[in-house]
């Protein structure tokens, strides 16, 4: 979204879809003209003009490159065509991991948790009857609590369910409604709820993490980190700042199953932001995950249906895709390795607005399970909303002089 130093113009031309690209001759400014900066520089041009830029991947096997602030050239290569995904390696140095590694354990870790599909956000359960037979298998029980609360239990776990509980009164491995109706959602949730206590690894998610926020923080090793991230994906460092940043750590058996860190554009339910966070959808544009440390054994990050003609979510149900921590043996996993970075798109730019578009349904993804050792990395989630204009009045007003932007009225 801007233009990069004299000496590596040519190089970005080549490699990046120039973000800020002018239409036609000299453009004329108006009331809805926007300055921002990327690498140090400002550049101004019109709402209409202004389009969030994408890399292009390089399907030769050449690498890309990008020189750093620092003067290190970093080597862009392309690992997945669908979903494009980037991988660079030494991004980070490994005193800049261990950096954020120091901070995440300064400020604090907790248990990671889901935003998606939590029973405790939910009332009840939908029953998956899918045979409507109006009874629920061993299988049905199952794909029923992984929907309902998350949590993803083994065939033998719900035969476990059926006998603990007396629900299966016929012994027929199935759970008629006539069975179904002396127990109720809160009985079912206590029960799984303890069942998690003693296997938090059947949960879609065993780790722990910490937020930092760009915006708020004084930290010059995280400031230099966010201008190597504009350079390298060619955005305006307001845009990288107004970001997401986590950091989360897996120790053996830690595991993030299959999920998609965005959701579809629907116009009835607007983005999520830090001020309005009930009856929002998340709205991330592009994903930015960095390898903090190496891994004994495990820990690779997997993309089930990369290089997928057609997404079929029933096929992914039924073959248990997301079920990562069960099996990963994923076509496309990318192993970590200590200051390597990945880079994917959760979204595609819609033409018209040049702004946030369709979701990429290929970049579902998630962590496979650690076998020995310890794993961290920390996510940087670029987030816009889909409305332009309110996402470029809010950078603009971040770039103000004396705005810290306390009160994270910001993405």
């Amino acid at each position: 979204m801007g233009l990069p130093p004299i000496g590596a113009f040519l190089q970005k031309v080549l490699l990046f879809v120039t973000a800020f690209a002018v239409v036609g001759a000299e453009p004329s400014y108006g009331s809805d003209t926007f300055c921002l900066n990327i690498a140090g520089m400002e550049r101004c041009q019109n709402s209409s003009n202004i389009k969030l830029s994408r890399l292009q991947g390089k399907h030769d096997g050449k690498a890309q490159e990008v020189v750093t602030q620092e003067g290190r050239v970093l080597k862009l290569q392309t690992v997945s065509e669908k979903p494009l995904i980037i991988e660079i390696p030494e991004f980070l140095t490994g005193e800049e991991c261990d950096h954020f590694i120091q901070t995440a354990q300064r400020e604090g870790l907790e248990d990671s948790v889901t935003t998606q599909n939590s029973g405790k956000q939910n009332d009840g359960f939908t029953l998956m009857d899918k045979d409507k037979d109006r009874k629920l298998s061993v299988d049905e029980m199952r794909v029923t609590i992984e929907t309902g609360m998350d949590i993803y239990p083994d065939e033998e776990d719900i035969m476990k369910m059926f006998a603990d509980t007396g629900l299966d009164k016929d012994g027929d491995d199935k759970i008629s409604a006539e069975e179904l109706k002396d127990f109720s959602p809160g009985d079912m949730k206590r029960y799984f709820y303890k069942f998690l206590q003693e296997q938090p690894e059947k949960h879609s998610r065993f780790s722990k993490q910490v937020w930092l926020f760009p915006d708020n923080s004084k930290d010059t090793v995280f400031e230099k980190i966010q201008d190597r991230v504009s350079r390298t994906v060619d955005l305006p460092i307001e845009l990288i700042k107004m970001s997401d940043f986590q950091v989360v750590t897996y120790g053996v058996k830690g595991h993030y199953n299959a999920h998609y860190d965005s959701s579809e554009v629907n116009k009835k339910v607007p983005c999520c932001t830090r001020q309005r966070t009930l009856q929002c959808r998340i709205c991330r544009y592009m994903t930015v995950l960095f390898y903090l440390s190496d891994v004994e054994g495990g820990g690779e990050t997997a993309f089930p249906l990369a290089g997928n003609d057609s997404i079929d979510m029933l096929r992914v149900q039924e073959e248990q895709l997301m079920n990562l921590y069960r099996k990963c043996d994923s076509y496309l996993r990318v192993t970590p390795a200590k200051g390597k970075a990945i880079i994917w798109y959760n979204h595609k730019v819609d033409p018209d607005s040049g702004w946030l578009g369709a979701m990429d349904r290929h970049t579902f993804h998630g962590g496979c399970p650690v076998t020995v050792g310890t794993k961290w990395i920390a996510n940087f989630w670029i987030k816009t909303t889909d409305d332009k204009l309110e996402d470029l009045h809010r950078m603009i007003k971040f770039s103000k002089p004396n705005n810290s932007m306390n009160h994270r009225d910001e993405l």
